[in-house]
């Protein structure tokens, strides 16, 4: 039997799973009920989703997986459990487990465990399709941070602590879930379109002239373009494309004014200010941070969205 491995918190899941978890408690008035996926070690199991009684989810254990594939189903004396393959090879597979179903044991509970071990099969599928379509997005940006790296390397250690502030702001101005999945690619690649800045301009040891700003002014667009075309990365692509964007409607490229400004564009808008202010650059040193305060402060309502410098403000005095 394998060991159910118990989260010190809710399970974050597909809601599918967690819907099926409930109708399957309820359909068989169980105690509780568990879909659940082998782990790395073949002894355990991740708990997915849950239902019932989660106090008496320590009590259920999970048949080994040869036990299950001689019939899919296993029915004992206090519970109840189904196979749930996802077709990726031997090792990928999980379970639905019932701890005490009420329902009457024989035909009629086999019959509608294997009804409800189709249901979780296809919700588990596609929650590992997600889970893996997830990952790829992910590797996709440390491909991209890495490349932008070796093109330039303060350019991408700027973009790692832009990242990390850019969260905590984020979550202060209520920026949560989908959004700030985006914000973290966005804050990442903000600055991917330096890619194609020639270095003469990108490593310019003094401030730039019209011509050699007219230039630098589009690698918004340009990292905006390189994004847009991925699959998941639109909303990003909209943040970088404008996090120069200024509150009063003078930033570039295309003009936008305050509430019009995507949020995560605004967020990062801030927080690249102030992380390129605090540090030190060819053409001078870095401020002391007291002055970038100040000068992120000065800024508000003009250049930057008033609520975003507080949730900067904050930020910054949390951390210290």
């Amino acid at each position: 039997m394998a060991r159910l491995q118990l989260p010190a918190t809710q399970p974050t899941t597909h809601p599918l799973l967690t819907h099926v978890a409930h109708q399957a408690c309820r359909s068989t008035t169980s105690a509780a009920v568990a879909i659940t996926r082998s782990a790395a070690a073949p002894d355990d199991h991740e708990l997915l989703a849950a239902a019932g009684d989660v106090d008496a989810l320590g009590e259920l254990s999970v048949p080994d997986r040869a036990v299950l594939d001689r019939g899919g189903l296993v029915v004992a004396r206090d519970s109840a459990c189904a196979l749930l393959p996802l077709g990726d090879g031997a090792a990928a597979w999980g379970a639905l487990t019932l701890l005490r179903p009420g329902m009457r044991r024989g035909r009629v509970l086999h019959e509608t465990l294997d009804d409800l071990a189709t249901l979780a099969t296809e919700a588990l599928r596609a929650a590992e399709a997600e889970r893996r379509l997830a990952e790829t997005l992910e590797a996709s940006v440390g491909s991209l941070a890495t490349l932008l790296g070796l093109r330039d390397g303060y350019t991408g250690r700027h973009s790692d602590t832009v990242v990390d502030l850019c969260e905590g702001v984020a979550r202060r101005v209520g920026v949560t879930g989908a959004e700030m999945a985006h914000l973290h690619i966005a804050a990442h690649l903000h600055d991917l379109g330096k890619i194609g800045v020639p270095d003469q301009i990108l490593h310019k040891p003094g401030p730039l002239d019209d011509a050699e700003w007219s230039i630098m002014r589009e690698h918004p667009v340009w990292g905006a373009y390189a994004l847009e075309s991925i699959p998941g990365f639109e909303e990003a692509a909209l943040a970088v494309r404008h996090h120069h964007e200024r509150w009063d409607g003078t930033g570039y490229p295309d003009g936008l004014a305050a509430e019009a400004i995507p949020i995560g564009a605004r967020v990062i808008a801030v927080c690249d200010a102030y992380e390129a202010m605090t540090s030190h650059r060819p053409y001078r040193e870095a401020l002391p941070d007291p002055v970038a305060r100040e000068r992120i402060v000065a800024g508000t309502g003009s250049h930057f969205d008033p609520a975003v410098v507080w949730g900067l403000l904050d930020a910054l005095a949390s951390a210290t």
